[in-house]
């Protein structure tokens, strides 16, 4: 059974940085659009890590505090984004918001991926 929880956390592991280097690849693909002259992979990758980390804690922050993580914590999480964007770009809010749009087109991406991935695995489990 050790195997198993072992095998389960690296897929997980690898889920998670694939997703964050598709999210990194839609962020530098909008700082590309938008001209931004700092423009590079590396710094799509650490926006990506580094709003990911941030939306997911200030979600559970905002749940364990007014138990209304969904909202708050969403609403918050983008306003934080798209400061990390415009800090990490040295770019103007309006640029941050194009990155932001492509951002989300990555995680509508990843959304459907993720489904995929779940219901096939649930299907290949009942066979």
């Amino acid at each position: 059974m050790e195997i198993i929880g072992f095998t389960l956390l690296v897929i997980v592991g690898i889920c998670i940085l694939v997703a964050t280097a598709l999210s990194a690849f839609f962020i530098w693909i909008g700082s590309k659009f938008t001209g931004v002259r700092s423009a590079t992979f590396g710094r799509a990758f650490y926006a990506a890590i580094l709003s990911s980390v941030v939306v997911w804690a200030l979600t559970g922050l905002a749940t364990a505090l007014f138990g209304i993580g969904s909202v708050a914590g969403w609403i918050l999480g983008i306003v934080v984004t798209l400061w990390i964007f415009k800090s990490v770009y040295d770019t103007d809010w309006g640029s941050a918001v194009m990155i932001w749009i492509f951002s989300g087109i990555a995680q509508i991406i990843v959304g459907i991926i993720v489904v995929f991935l779940v219901v096939t695995g649930a299907v290949a489990l009942a066979l």
